[in-house]
């Protein structure tokens, strides 16, 4: 894992100033037992956009011009909530920061798997940047269909608490349109969102 501190940094209020030295240290330690003992894993699945439509406006604005999508997950494990919980019994500070590192380790993964269905696409096929359950007025209820969708469950050991939050809790579920515009492909995409005084927007 080569995680930019810049991103950590990003998640923790920072901006874009460097990372206090002290703080550096603890991420730089988190990295490292994370890589130790994290297990990301990944799965994809083409599908067509009919099956959410009607949803969300905001997912069928962000979709309108692609018919078809790739519903994805991307967990990285009970290994990573463990670690969590153990940094939490014993530092609250690098609790915080392994929560930052784990956020943009999510990033970063999810940009790679993105680039890498990218490359598998014919000519002229974009991808638009993610959606997920929960952005904008796409219910986090529907997490449980995404899982389904994705046979996450068995496939990942992805399920939903009780409460309705992902478990393992650092993964992510996400929507990408198959478009023909180019100017719609993925990207950064805080340059898209509407919130522009969010203290976690990037670039």
């Amino acid at each position: 894992m080569s995680l930019d501190l810049r991103e950590v940094g990003r998640y923790l209020g920072y901006g874009r100033a460097p990372l206090p030295p002290e703080v550096e240290g603890l991420a730089r330690d988190c990295v490292r037992e994370l890589e130790g003992m994290a297990a990301p894993r990944r799965l994809g699945r083409r599908l067509s956009l009919s099956l959410f439509q009607g949803q969300s406006r905001d997912l069928d604005r962000h979709l309108r011009h692609c018919k078809e999508g790739i519903l994805y997950a991307v967990t990285l494990g009970a290994e990573a909530d463990r670690l969590l919980r153990r940094w939490g019994a014993v530092n609250m500070a690098k609790a915080a920061v392994g929560q930052a590192c784990c956020a943009a380790w999510l990033d970063e993964l999810c940009a790679d798997y993105c680039a890498q269905m990218q490359a598998e696409l014919p000519e002229g096929v974009y991808l638009t940047p993610p959606f997920s359950p929960g952005y904008g007025d796409w219910s986090l209820e529907e997490q449980g269909r995404v899982l389904t969708l994705l046979d996450a469950p068995r496939r990942l050991g992805l399920t939903l608490t009780a409460g309705g939050m992902l478990a393992p809790e650092k993964s992510v579920t996400a929507l990408v349109g198959l478009s023909h515009r180019k100017e719609e492909s993925c990207g950064q995409h805080c340059l898209g969102c509407r919130k522009t005084d969010c203290p976690f927007r990037a670039g």
